[in-house]
C-alpha cells in the first residue's frame, strides 16, 4: 500500500471519529435543552394551573391556666371568594358598606378574593375557613408573655422562651385550581390548608386572666414598679405585671421611651428595705431569741456613729411583734447582733435569695445581691443588712419565697409561671421542682401573726382591705440616687389574704415613690378586695 493510500484512510477515520463525537456532544446538548424546557414549562403549568391565597399564619397559642388563650385570643372567619355571580350575591348579603364595596371592586379583576365575613356562608364559589389571631388593644401581660417579630418567630418573654414548640412554619391557605390561562376554573371550590387553625401546640401559663386584669388595673397607679400575685401553697404566678406599659404594635418606639418600658421590673432586683425583716426574725425565733426585748430611743450608736430609727423621738421598749409591726430599725440592728450574721445569711439561702429563680424554661429572675457571711462579720454591714439595705438586692419574684414560706407553715415552692406544654394536643407538666421547708411551722405562725399586727397597729393602715383579713410587711428603701437633691427611695407591701388560712402572696414595688398616685400598701388592700370578689 503507498503512502498516498494511507493516508486518505487514516484521515477518514479520523474524519469519522470526529464527527461522532460532534454528532454525540449536539445530542446531549438537545436532550439537557429538552429537559430544561420542559421542567420549565412544566413549573409555568403548576403555576397557571394553581392560585393560592393566604389567609393568615399560624403559631401556638399562650394560654391562662384555666385555658383561656392570651394570644390568639381573636377569631375571624376568612372567605375566599370566586367572582361568580352566586358567589356575588351570596357575599352581598352578609357585607355591608365600605367592607362590601371593597369585595365587590377586587371582584372585578376577574380573580378570587379573601375577604372577612361575619359568618360562614354555604354557597358554591365561596369556601370559609376560620384564622386565629392576637388582639392587641387589651392585651394582657406583655412582659411575660413578651412578642415576636414580622416573622412569627418569638423575641421575649414565653413567646421567645417556648418558640421551638409554638413557631410554625404552615399557613391557612386556600388553592384555586385555574385553566392554562389562570383562569379560576368554575364550580370547583378552592382547596383549604390547615383549616382547624386551633393550634395544637401550645403553652399553658399559670396566669389567671381575671386575677391579672385586677393586677392590671392597679398597676396602673405606679409610674414605675411591679405588681405579682402568687398562689402561697404553689408559688404559681397567678399574675404579673410590670410598670410602666409599653405599646406591643410599635416596639421600636418602646426601644427609645423614656422610663424604660420593655423593662421586666417583676424578675429584677432592687433595694428592698424592711420587706426583709421577716427574714431577720425567722432566724432570731429559731435560734430562741423570740422574747428579745430593745428600748428604742430613735437612733443607736454602732462602732463610730449613729444609726437612726425612723422614729425621730423612738418607739420606747420594743419586742419582736412591735419591732415589726412598727419597723422599728434600731431593734432590729441590735437584735441582728445577738443572731449574728451567719444565721440571717442561712436563713436567706435557704429562701433562695442571691440565686436566680427559674420561672419557667428560658426565663429567670435576677439573682440580685446577698452579702457574703464574710461581710456581714462587720457590724455596720451586718446593720444595713437586718433592715434590708446595704449590698442587699432582690426582685420581687424573689420576694415570694419568703411571704409564701411565712403563709404556707414554712414551706414554699419556687414561683412559675408556666403549668406546662402542649404538643400535638397532649399536654406535659412543667416540673416546678420539690417543696423547700424553710423555716418550722411553729415559726411561720408566729410570724404571721407578727405580720398581721402591722396592718392592726403598725405602719400598714392602709395595707387593710374591706372584705377580708390580711397580714404583709411595709418598706420605704433607700436606693443612693438623687434627682433634683432629693433622694429617689423605692416603695413595696408584701402581704398575704386571708390570714387565716392565706391562698394569695402580693408583692407590690415602686420604683419612685414620689412618682405613684396611689401607695403599694393600698394596692395591695385593692387587690385583696377584688380577688376575693372573684370568689375563688
Amino acid at each position: 500500500m503507498n503512502e498516498n493510500t494511507l493516508f486518505w484512510r487514516l484521515f477518514a477515520r479520523r474524519s469519522t471519529l470526529a464527527f461522532l463525537t460532534a454528532a454525540t456532544i449536539f445530542l446531549i446538548c438537545i436532550l439537557r435543552v429538552a429537559a430544561i424546557a420542559t421542567a420549565d414549562f412544566k413549573e409555568v403549568a403548576e403555576n397557571q394551573g394553581r392560585l393560592k391565597l393566604t389567609a393568615g399564619k399560624i403559631r401556638g397559642t399562650v394560654y391562662d391556666c384555666n385555658m383561656i388563650p392570651l394570644t390568639n385570643n381573636q377569631k375571624k372567619i376568612i372567605a375566599a371568594v370566586s367572582p361568580t355571580p352566586r358567589a356575588v350575591t351570596a357575599i352581598s348579603a352578609v357585607l355591608t358598606g365600605d367592607a362590601l364595596n371593597d369585595a365587590l371592586e377586587r371582584l372585578k379583576n376577574g380573580k378570587p378574593i379573601l375577604c372577612e365575613v361575619p359568618e360562614k356562608i354555604q354557597c358554591d364559589g365561596i369556601v370559609c375557613s376560620t384564622v386565629y389571631s392576637t388582639d392587641y388593644s387589651n392585651f394582657l401581660a406583655k412582659h411575660i408573655i413578651g412578642y415576636t417579630d414580622t416573622d412569627n418567630v418569638g423575641i421575649t418573654g414565653i413567646e421567645a422562651a417556648y418558640n421551638d414548640i409554638l413557631y410554625s412554619e404552615d399557613e391557612v391557605s386556600f388553592i384555586f385550581e385555574c385553566t392554562g390561562l389562570g383562569d379560576v376554573l368554575e364550580g370547583i371550590n378552592p382547596i383549604v390548608y390547615n383549616n382547624s387553625t386551633d393550634a395544637v401546640n401550645g403553652v399553658v401559663t399559670t396566669l389567671d386572666i381575671n386575677i391579672q386584669e385586677i393586677a392590671e388595673k392597679e398597676a396602673d397607679s405606679l409610674e414605675k414598679g411591679a405588681v405579682v400575685i402568687a398562689e402561697a401553697s404553689t408559688g404559681k404566678i397567678r399574675a404579673m405585671v410590670s410598670r410602666p406599659d409599653f405599646d406591643i404594635t410599635n416596639i421600636s418606639g418602646s426601644l427609645v421611651a423614656e422610663n424604660s418600658p420593655l423593662f421586666n421590673r417583676a424578675v429584677n432586683a432592687y433595694n428592698v428595705g424592711s420587706v426583709f425583716k421577716p427574714c431577720v426574725a425567722a432566724a432570731g425565733i429559731e435560734k430562741g431569741l423570740g422574747s428579745f426585748k430593745y428600748t428604742c430611743t430613735g437612733s443607736c450608736e454602732i462602732i463610730d456613729r449613729y444609726f437612726k430609727c425612723h422614729k425621730y423621738n423612738g418607739h420606747g421598749e420594743t419586742d419582736l411583734r412591735l419591732g415589726i409591726a412598727h419597723s422599728c430599725n434600731t431593734f432590729f440592728y441590735n437584735f441582728a447582733f445577738n443572731i449574728k450574721g451567719d444565721l440571717i445569711y442561712n436563713t436567706a439561702t435557704s429562701l433562695k435569695f442571691g440565686t436566680e429563680l427559674k420561672i419557667c424554661d428560658g426565663i429567670s429572675s435576677s439573682k440580685g445581691s446577698l452579702p457574703s457571711k464574710n461581710t456581714l462579720s462587720n457590724i455596720a454591714h451586718l446593720a444595713n443588712f437586718s433592715i434590708g439595705q446595704g449590698e442587699l438586692l432582690l426582685s420581687p419574684v424573689a420576694m415570694l419565697t419568703l411571704y409564701c414560706a411565712i403563709a404556707s407553715d414554712g414551706r414554699y415552692y419556687v414561683p412559675s409561671v408556666v403549668e406546662g406544654t402542649m404538643v400535638n394536643g397532649k399536654l406535659t407538666e412543667y416540673n416546678k421542682g420539690k417543696q423547700t421547708h424553710a423555716i418550722k411551722s411553729s415559726t411561720a405562725q408566729l410570724l404571721r401573726e407578727y405580720l398581721s399586727a402591722v396592718l392592726s397597729e403598725g405602719t400598714g393602715e392602709d395595707a387593710v382591705p374591706q372584705t377580708v383579713t390580711a397580714a404583709g410587711k411595709t418598706a420605704t428603701a433607700q436606693t443612693g440616687k438623687y434627682e433634683n437633691g432629693i433622694e429617689i427611695c423605692e416603695g413595696w407591701f408584701c402581704g398575704f389574704f386571708p390570714l387565716e388560712k392565706p391562698k394569695y402572696v402580693v408583692i407590690v414595688f415602686s420604683e419612685d415613690i414620689k412618682k405613684q398616685s396611689a401607695s403599694c400598701s393600698k394596692i395591695f388592700a385593692n387587690i385583696a378586695d377584688k380577688v376575693t370578689a372573684l370568689g375563688y
